[in-house]
This record gives structure tokens, C-alpha cells and sequence, in this order.
């Protein structure tokens, strides 16, 4: 799963808080050219590639989705579950969750088994029949 990084740059312009210095570094980096290169690679190993909004993921508890409240160092408090965790991992615990949450669980020939009487079952609910199984 990658984090959609459409509209980076915006977060490094003048007036954001940062240093020229800082900005400066920041807007050097190919945001594009990285995110190519991870595709690259995955595709070349045979991995597929989502691409997710990030939004919400580090202020939102990856165990029982709740809001988290900050601590020092980047770590986070859970009030609910009781955990402290790094804002980070846990951002990238939440991306996976939802790049995951809509794959089916088994391949394609598996998750839609055909029943053999499925052609008049279709017919009997056309007629109006119900029928139970």
C-alpha cells in the first residue's frame, strides 16, 4: 500500500511554518520518481499496488479505532485500548487496513462457488416461486 502523495508540495511552500532551508530540501526531493521506482520493483516481483488517502491515519487507534491522544517523542495514547504506540507505525498500520478492506480473501475462482441447481433457482424466482434451500 502507498500513501497518495498527489499535492505533496503544498505542504512546503512559504508561509507553512518552515524554514527556507528546510523548504528548500524538502521540494529537491522526485516525490514521483520514488514513487515509480517502488511501483517498479513491485510489479517486477509480481506484487500488486494500491494507492490510499492517508488522511485521518495517525490520529486514529489501529487496534480499536478510536481517537488517539498525543504523548512525547511522536508516540500516541490510546484511552480506550490502553496502548502507546509511534504516531508513524501506527499511520502505517491504518494505511494497510484500508488498502486491505475491500480484497476478497480467497482468489476469484474461490469466492464465487456455482451452485448446480442455480439455473432454476433463477428460473423459480422469475416465476414467483420461492423456494428454500
Amino acid at each position: 500500500m502507498l500513501e497518495d502523495i498527489k499535492g505533496i508540495r503544498k505542504l512546503y511552500r512559504k508561509g507553512n511554518g518552515q524554514g527556507k532551508k528546510h523548504r528548500g530540501k524538502m521540494n529537491t526531493w522526485s516525490f514521483y520518481e520514488l514513487q515509480r521506482q517502488i511501483e517498479y520493483k513491485a510489479k517486477w516481483a509480481g506484487l500488486p499496488v494500491k494507492h490510499v488517502k492517508a488522511h485521518g491515519t495517525s490520529s486514529k487507534c489501529a487496534v480499536c479505532g478510536s481517537k488517539l491522544v498525543p504523548e512525547e517523542h511522536r508516540m500516541m495514547r490510546c484511552v480506550m485500548c490502553k496502548i502507546l504506540i509511534n504516531r508513524d507505525e501506527n499511520a502505517a498500520k491504518n494505511i494497510l487496513a484500508r488498502g486491505l478492506r475491500f480484497d476478497p480473501n480467497a482468489p476469484q475462482v474461490e469466492a464465487m462457488k456455482q451452485f448446480k441447481d442455480a439455473e432454476s433457482i433463477v428460473t423459480s424466482q422469475e416465476d414467483g416461486q420461492i423456494m428454500s434451500l
